[in-house]
C-alpha cells in the first residue's frame, strides 16, 4: 500500500492533481472532496476527464477526516483553517496551495494549527506559484548566488484565459467586471496581500531582513478590445471591461521601516496586446527574479503555452503532488520552504504521461 493521500476539491489545481495521482506509483488516491451536488457521487476519473477509477467523490468532510489518510491536498478557492485542523488533529498531514504560510504573521491560525498538528502528530504545509515559487522560492535560491543583497524584485506576467474557474477569475483578479475609477482597497487586494506577506516575510527570515510593512503601491487595469465568452470556465468579458489587472506589493525595511527591499509585480491577463506595456504573446516568459547584489542576477522561469492545459494549475499541482512525501516525511508541526527540502519528481521513468491531461482535450 501506497501513501494514501486525499485531494479537496476539483478545481483546475485539483483535477490536474488528480490525473497525475492517477499514474504516480507510491501514492494512492483514497478520497476527494467536492462542493457541488452534481459532483458528489460520481466517479473522480469521470470528473477530471481520465475515465472511470473505481472512487466516487463525495461533499462529506467527516467521511473524509475519518479515513485518517496519511495525505491531504487542500486545493480550495477558499481559505478554511477549521476545516485544514481536523484534517491534521486525526493525524492527517496537510499541503495547502493557498499561501506560503507564514505562521508568525497569522497568530490566531497558527494557535488553531499548531495544536492540530500537536494533537494529530501531523504538519502543515504551503506553496503556489504565486505566493510560492516566483514571490518565495525563486527568489530564495537565485539570492544564494549573489552577495550584498541589497534589493529583490519579482514579475509574474500570465495569461490566464483557459484557467477553468470562473469564480476565482473574477473573484480574485477581477475579469470581466468594470474599471474601477479609483484606487480604493478591494477584497481582492487584502487577499494578494495576506499572500504576499506570507512570501515577504519567508524571503525576509531567509536572507536576514526585518520586514516592517508590506503594501500595494500600485494597481493598474487592461480592458477588453472585444466581447469574448472564456472557454472552459465560460466566464463573459464584455468590451471595455476588466481582461487584465497588475498589482505592485513592496515591502519595507530598515530602522524607520521606509526601505523598500522586495517588490512583487504579478500581471494576470485574458487577452492580449490590451494596452502598452501589456502582455502581447503567448508565449512571452511567465516569471523573472532579479537580485540586486554582487553580481546581480536576473533569472526567467517560463511555463510552454499549451492550448489543451492549464499550465500554471499543471504547475501547482505537480509541486503537490511531488512535496507529498516530503510533507509525509517531515517533522510535526507548521512550516514554510525554510523548513523542507524542495521537490522533485521522483517516477519520471514509470509516470503514464497520458494521465495527465483530460482525455476529452488530447488530440
Amino acid at each position: 500500500m501506497g501513501i494514501r493521500v486525499v485531494v479537496c476539491y476539483t478545481g483546475g489545481v485539483g483535477s490536474q492533481a488528480i490525473r497525475l495521482l492517477a499514474g504516480e506509483p507510491g501514492l494512492e488516491l483514497v478520497g476527494v472532496l467536492v462542493h457541488h451536488e452534481d459532483k458528489d457521487g460520481r466517479d473522480v476519473g469521470e470528473l477530471v476527464g481520465i475515465g472511470p477509477v473505481g472512487l466516487v467523490a463525495t461533499r462529506d468532510v467527516d467521511a473524509l477526516v475519518a479515513l485518517r489518510a496519511d495525505c491531504v491536498l487542500w486545493h480550495s478557492l477558499t481559505w478554511e483553517p477549521e476545516v485544514i485542523a481536523r484534517f491534521l488533529a486525526a493525524g492527517t498531514n496537510v499541503y495547502s496551495s493557498m499561501g506560503g504560510w507564514w505562521p508568525p504573521f497569522i497568530p490566531a491560525e497558527r494557535e488553531i494549527l499548531d495544536r492540530a498538528c500537536a494533537e494529530g502528530g501531523s504538519t502543515f504545509l504551503a506553496g503556489g506559484n504565486i505566493p510560492g515559487l516566483v514571490s518565495d522560492v525563486l527568489p530564495l535560491f537565485v539570492s544564494g548566488y549573489a552577495g550584498q543583497v541589497e534589493k529583490i524584485r519579482c514579475w509574474q506576467s500570465d495569461y490566464v484565459p483557459h484557467y477553468p474557474g470562473a469564480q476565482q477569475l473574477q473573484g480574485a483578479l477581477g475579469m470581466g467586471l468594470p474599471v474601477p475609477e479609483d484606487q480604493s482597497p478591494t477584497e481582492a487586494d487584502q487577499g494578494w496581500i495576506w499572500g504576499i506577506r506570507q512570501s515577504a516575510e519567508i524571503v525576509a527570515a531567509g536572507l536576514g531582513f526585518e520586514l516592517t510593512d508590506v503594501r500595494v503601491t500600485r494597481k493598474e487595469y487592461a480592458a477588453a478590445l472585444e466581447d469574448a465568452v472564456l472557454h472552459p470556465s465560460g466566464l463573459e468579458v464584455k468590451k471595455g471591461t476588466i481582461a487584465g489587472a497588475r498589482w505592485t506589493f513592496t515591502a519595507y525595511t530598515g530602522a524607520d521601516g521606509d526601505v523598500p527591499f522586495y517588490e512583487v509585480v504579478n500581471e494576470q491577463t485574458v487577452g492580449l496586446g490590451l494596452a502598452p506595456g501589456w502582455r502581447v504573446s503567448e508565449d512571452e516568459p511567465n516569471w523573472k527574479v532579479e537580485i540586486s547584489g554582487i553580481p546581480t542576477i536576473t533569472c526567467v522561469f517560463d511555463l510552454a503555452f499549451d492550448p489543451d492545459l492549464e499550465p500554471v494549475s499543471a504547475l501547482n499541482a505537480a509541486r503537490a503532488v511531488n512535496t507529498i512525501p516530503i510533507l509525509v516525511a517531515a517533522e510535526p508541526g507548521t512550516k514554510t520552504v525554510l523548513d523542507v527540502p524542495a521537490p522533485r519528481a521522483a517516477t519520471l521513468a514509470h509516470r503514464a504521461t497520458s494521465v495527465a491531461k483530460p482525455a476529452a482535450t488530447r488530440p
